[in-house]
């Protein structure tokens, strides 16, 4: 996963709009169990508790957890997800179907 790399920032940037299509169809595939589609919702909910909320007054560190809250639950998201049905996804959106 060269998108994910810390070394290409840009690299999110340029193919966000390809992976949010793929965790579209992700989210809306019956092969995928509700267990991994929790999980970005999870992650979601985490931002609202009381300890995340206290972060959001310090400058960077506020920001900076909700980036990491994300990239986490969708980094599990799709370590959830079974690997075929993601690189038939993929390759779905790569074709342009």
């Amino acid at each position: 996963m060269s998108l994910w790399s810390p070394a290409r920032p840009g690299g999110l940037v340029r193919y966000l709009p390809q992976f949010l299509k793929v965790f579209y169809r992700l989210m809306k595939d019956a092969r995928v169990s509700w267990m991994a589609k929790l999980v970005p919702f999870l992650g979601l909910a985490l931002m609202f508790t009381p300890p995340a909320l206290e972060l959001d007054v310090v400058p960077f560190i506020g920001e900076l957890d909700w980036l990491l809250a994300i990239y986490l639950s969708l980094r599990l998201f799709l370590w959830l997800c079974p690997a075929d049905v993601v690189r038939e996804h993929v390759a779905q959106v790569g074709r342009g179907a």
